[in-house]
């Protein structure tokens, strides 16, 4: 582990995208006490899938053992710091590898999709995206009361990356639908920060605009 990793118990890798659009992987480290780093993480949440069952599982020190593997679902996951306020943050779903070393627990997040910060820096683009995709999920869940294991056992059988792509056309359609008369500030800022992740991955990737949404792909 590097020293500065070891220092702030958190780090966010720099986006693979210029200009930026979220970050390629996140590292956390879980302590079983407090250990006075810059941000002293005691449990790491995040959703998860077991090939049968959706979870909300609860990494802690105490509780996993040396090495582990965890499916991640799509969707909100938060830095629990032993003081002060979480950290939040949103992937379209990935591997989270857990390893215990000197003691604490290294938990390295990957995923072929951008990860997001909630409340994110405005230079980087995303977390206003996430939020919208939050509430887009939660409207998705409210339709399946009592089966919300059925959507995200669909929505962890698609690819991070094309996960990423359909959120973005069905955002855009959602947001292509929104009545003009309500249309306040926010509405503008998600719009405008969808179109230039949206231009940013088509320069990138060589992406058309194209691709199922959500709803096609579930």
């Amino acid at each position: 582990m590097d020293a500065n990793l070891r220092t702030t118990g958190y780090r966010f890798d720099p986006s693979k995208y210029s200009p930026p659009l979220g970050y390629t992987r996140l590292w956390v480290i879980v302590s079983g006490k407090p250990a006075q780093r810059y941000f002293d993480v005691k449990a790491l949440h995040l959703p998860t899938f077991d090939g049968r069952y959706f979870h909300q599982a609860q990494v802690t020190r105490h509780e996993l053992s040396p090495v582990e593997n965890l499916r991640v679902c799509l969707g909100s996951l938060s830095l629990e710091p032993y003081s002060g306020e979480a950290l939040r943050a949103f992937s379209f779903g990935g591997v989270l590898q857990i390893r215990l070393e000197e003691g604490d627990l290294i938990c390295e997040l990957t995923s072929t999709a951008p990860i997001f910060k909630l409340r994110s820096d405005p230079a980087i683009a995303g977390g206003l995206i996430a939020e919208e995709l939050l509430d887009l999920l939660a409207e998705k869940q409210a339709k399946l009361a009592g089966h919300e294991d059925e959507l995200y056992s669909r929505l962890a059988r698609i690819d991070p990356y094309q996960a990423f792509l359909a959120s973005m056309v069905s955002l855009r359609k959602r947001l292509e639908g929104f009545p003009a008369n309500l249309r306040r500030e926010k509405f503008h800022r998600v719009s405008a920060e969808l179109q230039k992740a949206m231009q940013i991955v088509q320069q990138t990737d060589g992406w058309d605009g194209k691709s199922p949404g959500l709803d096609d792909l579930l």
